[in-house]
């Protein structure tokens, strides 16, 4: 994969991990009056591309449609998770080819 492919895919994983994280921070902080419908229109890109990354889509959404902010947040962080394994080796993987 050339530099270019590899540096697209990176900001395309940081640009989910921030949605994930906005929403991480709704969710925490309304926790039952958190706003499904905001949630849903923050992740429509994650729930495109988060299964390519190792991510549980299904979850998410299932969470998202039962209006269940303790198992949204649960996932939420399970994907934070493996974005931050990802992101780090990516940029291993970048920094290793120079």
């Amino acid at each position: 994969m050339s530099d270019s492919k590899k540096f697209l895919e990176l900001q395309d994983m940081i640009l989910l991990r921030t949605s994930l994280e906005k929403v991480r921070l709704h969710v925490d902080s309304r926790k039952e009056k958190t706003v499904y419908r905001w949630v849903m229109e923050e992740l429509k890109e994650f729930l495109r591309k988060g299964s390519k990354y190792g991510c549980e889509v299904e979850a998410v959404y299932g969470a998202i449609q039962l209006e269940n902010w303790q198992v949204l947040l649960n996932q939420v962080n399970l994907c934070l998770e493996r974005f931050k394994m990802e992101i780090e080796e990516k940029y291993r993987e970048m920094s290793s080819n120079e």
